[in-house]
């Protein structure tokens, strides 16, 4: 547990560091290009973990810091330099988390942007009737690992979205992203194979 005067340096290091952003912000609001660029790399940061306390998927939690990022600077003209600017960035941070999750709450357990994984395994066949066992392996090896232990444990090992999630210590909406992910890569992969194949 934190003594009181380790709590007392890390209030005195946020504070300095809201400082210091709220500065380089308000800077930037006036055309100081430098001050921006530096405010913008010392902001990444400050997203990054606010979205990592929600979110354990660390590529999805990027993916939404990128969006954040946008998000900020097209609302920069709207802080007010008088007031902090921790609040101001987490308020859009959460806005944009919220858009996701809203997003993803429509994909049932069993889907992925509404395509169940039985049907789009039966897709793919129908699509690519020369695939065999090894072809597909070879295409599996290409995946991040992450992507392909998901397609692993969804496909070949019959487990739910769920326990998916489970083995993977991830959250059942992450292990859905990183499937739909995960199938998008594999089917440009096997596309550019059949075009290789029939050349």
């Amino acid at each position: 547990m934190a003594s009181s005067e380790e709590r007392n340096a890390g209030q005195d290091a946020r504070e300095e560091a809201e400082k210091r952003l709220s500065g380089l912000l308000a800077r930037g609001q006036t055309g100081d290009a430098n001050s921006y660029r530096q405010f913008l790399e010392g902001v990444l940061p400050v997203v990054r973990r606010f979205l990592n306390n929600k979110i354990r998927d660390p590529d999805w939690a990027e993916d939404i810091a990128q969006e954040v990022l946008v998000s900020i600077h097209r609302a920069r003209a709207s802080y007010d330099p008088d007031r902090p600017v921790f609040p101001w960035i987490h308020a859009i941070a959460h806005r944009r988390f919220v858009d996701h999750m809203r997003k993803w709450s429509r994909v049932s357990e069993k889907e992925i942007q509404g395509e169940t994984l039985l049907e789009l395994q039966a897709k793919e066949e129908k699509e690519h009737p020369f695939l065999i066992q090894e072809v597909l392996e070879k295409a599996m090896e290409k995946l991040p690992p992450r992507q392909k232990r998901a397609v692993r444990l969804l496909k070949y090992d019959g487990l739910s979205v769920r326990e998916a999630a489970a083995k993977m210590e991830m959250t059942e909406t992450a292990v859905k992203v990183t499937a739909h992910r995960a199938y998008k890569a594999l089917r440009k992969i096997l596309e550019q194979q059949e075009d290789y194949e029939n050349t």
